[in-house]
Protein backbone atom coordinates (compact mmCIF):
# COMPACT_ATOMS: atom_id res chain seq x y z
CA UNK A 1 0.00 0.00 0.00
CA UNK A 2 2.85 2.38 0.86
CA UNK A 3 4.47 1.69 -2.49
CA UNK A 4 1.29 2.58 -4.38
CA UNK A 5 0.88 5.80 -2.38
CA UNK A 6 4.53 6.71 -2.97
CA UNK A 7 4.24 6.04 -6.71
CA UNK A 8 1.04 8.10 -6.88
CA UNK A 9 2.66 11.08 -5.12
CA UNK A 10 5.77 10.78 -7.25
CA UNK A 11 3.62 10.83 -10.42
CA UNK A 12 1.65 13.86 -9.20
CA UNK A 13 4.83 15.83 -8.41
CA UNK A 14 6.41 14.85 -11.72
CA UNK A 15 3.33 16.07 -13.61
CA UNK A 16 3.21 19.31 -11.62
CA UNK A 17 6.82 19.94 -12.65
CA UNK A 18 5.68 19.90 -16.30
CA UNK A 19 3.02 22.57 -15.74
CA UNK A 20 4.11 26.05 -16.73
CA UNK A 21 1.61 28.79 -15.85
CA UNK A 22 1.09 31.51 -18.46
CA UNK A 23 2.88 34.79 -17.94
CA UNK A 24 0.92 37.88 -17.00
CA UNK A 25 -1.14 39.34 -19.82
CA UNK A 26 0.12 42.73 -20.99
CA UNK A 27 -2.16 45.76 -21.40
CA UNK A 28 -0.22 47.02 -24.39
CA UNK A 29 0.87 46.13 -27.92
CA UNK A 30 2.90 42.94 -28.17
CA UNK A 31 3.95 40.48 -30.85
CA UNK A 32 1.47 37.62 -31.08
CA UNK A 33 -0.84 35.63 -33.29
CA UNK A 34 -4.12 36.90 -34.74
CA UNK A 35 -6.69 34.40 -36.04
CA UNK A 36 -7.66 34.51 -39.71
CA UNK A 37 -11.31 33.64 -40.18
CA UNK A 38 -12.79 32.00 -43.29
CA UNK A 39 -15.10 34.98 -43.63
CA UNK A 40 -12.05 37.29 -43.80
CA UNK A 41 -10.52 35.57 -46.81
CA UNK A 42 -11.29 35.65 -50.51
CA UNK A 43 -12.83 32.27 -51.33
CA UNK A 44 -13.12 32.70 -55.08
CA UNK A 45 -11.67 29.92 -57.20
CA UNK A 46 -9.63 31.31 -60.07
CA UNK A 47 -6.88 30.36 -62.49
CA UNK A 48 -3.75 32.44 -61.90
CA UNK A 49 -0.25 32.56 -63.32
CA UNK A 50 2.36 30.00 -62.37
CA UNK A 51 4.06 30.37 -59.02
CA UNK A 52 6.65 28.49 -57.02
CA UNK A 53 5.77 25.37 -55.10
CA UNK A 54 6.38 26.09 -51.42
CA UNK A 55 4.25 23.65 -49.39
CA UNK A 56 3.31 20.72 -51.64
CA UNK A 57 0.75 18.10 -50.72
CA UNK A 58 -0.92 15.45 -52.83
CA UNK A 59 0.01 14.89 -56.49
CA UNK A 60 -2.32 13.57 -59.19
CA UNK A 61 -1.65 12.75 -62.82
CA UNK A 62 -4.19 13.69 -65.50
CA UNK A 63 -2.86 12.73 -68.91
CA UNK A 64 0.41 14.64 -69.27
CA UNK A 65 -0.48 17.07 -66.49
CA UNK A 66 0.59 16.93 -62.88
CA UNK A 67 -1.80 18.49 -60.37
CA UNK A 68 0.08 19.34 -57.18
CA UNK A 69 -1.79 20.62 -54.15
CA UNK A 70 -0.23 23.66 -52.44
CA UNK A 71 -1.55 23.04 -48.94
CA UNK A 72 -3.95 25.74 -47.89
CA UNK A 73 -3.65 27.69 -51.15
CA UNK A 74 -4.65 25.73 -54.25
CA UNK A 75 -3.40 23.61 -57.10
CA UNK A 76 -0.31 23.85 -59.31
CA UNK A 77 -0.81 22.75 -62.92
CA UNK A 78 2.36 21.28 -64.41
CA UNK A 79 2.83 20.14 -68.04
CA UNK A 80 4.86 16.96 -67.72
CA UNK A 81 4.84 15.94 -71.40
CA UNK A 82 8.66 16.33 -71.35
CA UNK A 83 9.59 14.66 -68.08
CA UNK A 84 13.11 16.08 -68.24
CA UNK A 85 11.72 19.62 -68.36
CA UNK A 86 8.28 19.99 -66.72
CA UNK A 87 6.58 23.37 -67.30
CA UNK A 88 4.59 25.15 -64.63
CA UNK A 89 1.46 26.30 -66.51
CA UNK A 90 -0.54 27.99 -63.80
CA UNK A 91 -2.13 27.91 -60.41
CA UNK A 92 -5.76 27.21 -59.55
CA UNK A 93 -6.42 29.23 -56.38
CA UNK A 94 -8.54 27.26 -53.89
CA UNK A 95 -7.96 28.77 -50.41
CA UNK A 96 -8.02 26.25 -47.57
CA UNK A 97 -7.29 23.21 -49.76
CA UNK A 98 -5.60 20.26 -48.09
CA UNK A 99 -6.96 17.13 -49.74
CA UNK A 100 -8.09 16.23 -53.22
CA UNK A 101 -9.06 13.32 -55.41
CA UNK A 102 -9.32 13.06 -59.19
CA UNK A 103 -11.50 10.71 -61.21
CA UNK A 104 -12.56 10.89 -64.87
CA UNK A 105 -11.48 14.52 -65.20
CA UNK A 106 -13.43 15.59 -62.13
CA UNK A 107 -11.47 17.06 -59.24
CA UNK A 108 -12.82 16.78 -55.70
CA UNK A 109 -11.02 19.27 -53.45
CA UNK A 110 -11.77 20.79 -50.10
CA UNK A 111 -12.06 24.53 -49.56
CA UNK A 112 -11.81 24.78 -45.78
CA UNK A 113 -14.77 22.62 -44.68
CA UNK A 114 -16.62 22.72 -48.01
CA UNK A 115 -16.23 20.24 -50.88
CA UNK A 116 -15.73 21.58 -54.40
CA UNK A 117 -16.41 19.43 -57.46
CA UNK A 118 -14.54 20.83 -60.47
CA UNK A 119 -14.48 19.64 -64.10
CA UNK A 120 -10.82 19.88 -65.11
CA UNK A 121 -11.03 18.17 -68.51
CA UNK A 122 -10.11 21.54 -70.05
CA UNK A 123 -7.93 23.04 -67.34
CA UNK A 124 -7.84 26.47 -69.03
CA UNK A 125 -11.66 26.56 -68.85
CA UNK A 126 -12.34 24.69 -65.62
CA UNK A 127 -15.93 24.49 -64.46
CA UNK A 128 -17.16 24.27 -60.86
CA UNK A 129 -19.85 21.60 -61.00
CA UNK A 130 -20.90 21.82 -57.36
CA UNK A 131 -19.97 23.27 -54.01
CA UNK A 132 -21.17 21.45 -50.91
CA UNK A 133 -20.94 23.87 -47.97
CA UNK A 134 -19.81 22.71 -44.53
CA UNK A 135 -19.88 18.97 -45.28
CA UNK A 136 -16.34 18.38 -44.05
CA UNK A 137 -16.71 19.66 -40.50
CA UNK A 138 -14.02 18.23 -38.29
CA UNK A 139 -14.16 17.70 -34.58
CA UNK A 140 -16.50 20.40 -33.28
CA UNK A 141 -14.80 20.21 -29.88
CA UNK A 142 -11.41 21.15 -31.27
CA UNK A 143 -10.19 24.52 -30.01
CA UNK A 144 -8.06 26.26 -32.63
CA UNK A 145 -4.75 27.58 -31.36
CA UNK A 146 -1.71 29.13 -33.06
CA UNK A 147 0.83 26.79 -34.63
CA UNK A 148 3.63 27.76 -32.21
CA UNK A 149 3.65 27.69 -28.41
CA UNK A 150 5.17 30.39 -26.23
CA UNK A 151 3.16 33.24 -27.77
CA UNK A 152 0.25 35.44 -26.84
CA UNK A 153 -2.69 35.37 -29.23
CA UNK A 154 -6.08 36.92 -29.77
CA UNK A 155 -8.72 34.60 -28.37
CA UNK A 156 -10.94 33.00 -30.99
CA UNK A 157 -14.36 34.58 -31.46
CA UNK A 158 -16.70 31.78 -32.65
CA UNK A 159 -19.24 34.34 -33.88
CA UNK A 160 -16.76 35.39 -36.61
CA UNK A 161 -16.69 31.89 -38.14
CA UNK A 162 -14.11 29.17 -38.60
CA UNK A 163 -10.41 29.88 -37.96
CA UNK A 164 -8.44 28.96 -41.09
CA UNK A 165 -5.01 30.17 -40.08
CA UNK A 166 -2.91 32.45 -37.92
CA UNK A 167 -0.90 35.60 -38.64
CA UNK A 168 2.07 36.69 -36.53
CA UNK A 169 1.58 40.42 -35.99
CA UNK A 170 1.29 43.11 -33.33
CA UNK A 171 -1.78 42.58 -31.16
CA UNK A 172 -3.21 44.72 -28.36
CA UNK A 173 -3.87 43.46 -24.84
CA UNK A 174 -4.13 39.72 -25.59
CA UNK A 175 -6.10 37.50 -23.23
CA UNK A 176 -4.90 34.09 -24.49
CA UNK A 177 -1.50 32.37 -24.37
CA UNK A 178 -0.11 29.11 -25.65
Amino acid sequence: MRTKCFLFLLTVFALLGCFEPPPEFPDSDIEGYKPIYASDSNNTVELQGARSIDNPGQIYVKGELLLINEIGEGLHIIDNSDISSPQNLGFLKVRGSENMALKDGVLYINQFNSLLVIDVNDIQNFNIIAKHEDVLNGNSYEVPVPPVSGYYFECVDPSRGQVIGWQLTTINSPKCYR
